[in-house]
This record gives C-alpha cells, sequence and structure tokens, in this order.
C-alpha cells in the first residue's frame, strides 16, 4: 500500500480498512510503503501493516505512511515489486498517482510479472 501526492482527510481509514480486509481475505504479509513512489524503491523502509498496527491510525491526520510527490521511472518500481514478490498493489492518490500506477502496471508486464494495481482515488478538490 502506497499513499502519494498532496495529503487530505481519509487517507488512514483507507489504509486500515485495506489492511483489514485483505487479512480477512487471509492475506498475512501486508506492506506499507513509506515515502510514495520513492518509497517503492527503497523497500528497508517498507513496513508491515497488520490489524494490530493499524487499529487506531484512523483517528491520526495525515497518512501513516508518509506521502511524497517523486517519480522514480516505472521500470524501477516494477523491479522492486518483482523483487519483493507483490502481487496487489494498492495505490492511494489522484491524476497524476494514478497515471503512475498504470505506468507502472505496464512496466511489470514487460518484465512479464502478474502484478494487480489497484488505484484509490483521493483529491481535495471539488
Amino acid at each position: 500500500i502506497v499513499s502519494c501526492g498532496g495529503i487530505c482527510p481519509g487517507l488512514n481509514s483507507v489504509i486500515r480498512e485495506v489492511v483489514n480486509t485483505l487479512w480477512d481475505y487471509g492475506v498475512r504479509k501486508i506492506y506499507g510503503i513509506k515515502g510514495g513512489y520513492k518509497g517503492v524503491t527503497e523497500p528497508e523502509s517498507w513496513i508491515l501493516l497488520t490489524p494490530e498496527s493499524v487499529a487506531d491510525i484512523h483517528t491520526m491526520g495525515g497518512t501513516v505512511l508518509v506521502s511524497d510527490r517523486g517519480n522514480p521511472p516505472a521500470a524501477d518500481m516494477a523491479a522492486v515489486l518483482k523483487e519483493r514478490g507483490v502481487r496487489q498493489y494498492f495505490v492511494l492518490g489522484g491524476d497524476g498517482t494514478h497515471r503512475g500506477a498504470s505506468e507502472t502496471f505496464n512496466a511489470c508486464l514487460d518484465v512479464d510479472y502478474e502484478c494487480a494495481v489497484i488505484g484509490v482515488p483521493k483529491t481535495i478538490d471539488n
């Protein structure tokens, strides 16, 4: 799970519910990627998320994953996702973030790696 771009209300609630839902489906290795897209290419900063670790984050502002606006090459992000065995990649962000998510999906296809990319839209613009 990664959050990118500016912060807005509800990000921690989304992170919490994604973690809880994945856990309910039996997923036990759920990574939170700190630092937006830049963090994708720095797996040493990834954190494991569990229902216990996210239980109260919905009461906090911002995002516990620390958002960022940087954009490393999609091929670099795809390589790390493949290396770490990520099969479902949840991306929280706006228009630019979702363009990057699409590019990362295509980069995964280029290296013959199957990874579902799930975009969760967010905005502060009405």
